[in-house]
């Protein structure tokens, strides 16, 4: 878990400021009883993940796809090609969304802005050595133009049927 104390807390007042402020048909869906705290969703997503990430084309058109993620210092690192179509989209129009779910057990969703993360910032390397212990290699030797994207939050929900499956309090 890379969380720090302080990161920790200041998740938990995301989380929480958010479910508060979620439509009333979500808490119907998860009430109190079925929030997560940061501190079982720091525990839960460590390594790499594959989630759902949307973007927002030129035309205002939404577009999903999966991609690999890893959860860093409370905020979501997606994996991408600077020439992807996701990678053009974020430069031009940073909102994004993503979503983790096995069933609903967990569903943790992420609305926020894109952040592109420079192969010379110092948690690159720390971010690659995740896909190396993933995958046995570094994403630099997928292409050169390979880079990280962060997330930085606005609403993070995260909730589950069964709470009590997940480590932590």
């Amino acid at each position: 878990m890379y969380e720090s104390e302080v990161e920790i807390i200041e998740l938990q007042g995301l989380l929480d400021r958010s479910m508060s402020n979620a439509c009333s048909h979500l808490q119907s869906i998860f009430n109190r009883n079925h929030w997560l705290s940061a501190r079982q969703v720091c525990l839960y997503l460590q390594g790499v993940k594959q989630v759902a990430a949307a973007t927002v084309t030129s035309k205002g058109e939404p577009r999903v796809a999966p991609i690999d993620a890893v959860f860093f210092h409370g905020r979501f690192y997606l994996s991408t090609d600077s020439r992807s179509l996701r990678a053009r989209h974020l430069t031009k129009r940073p909102a994004v969304s993503v979503t983790y779910f096995e069933s609903a057990d967990p569903v943790i969703i992420v609305h926020g802005r894109a952040v592109f993360i420079q192969k010379s910032q110092p948690e690159f390397h720390i971010l690659d050595s995740e896909w190396v212990k993933a995958y046995g290699r570094s994403i630099l030797e997928l292409s050169e133009t390979v880079g990280f994207i962060r997330v930085d939050p606005t609403t993070m929900l995260a909730c589950a049927f069964h709470p009590e499956r997940f480590r932590g309090n």
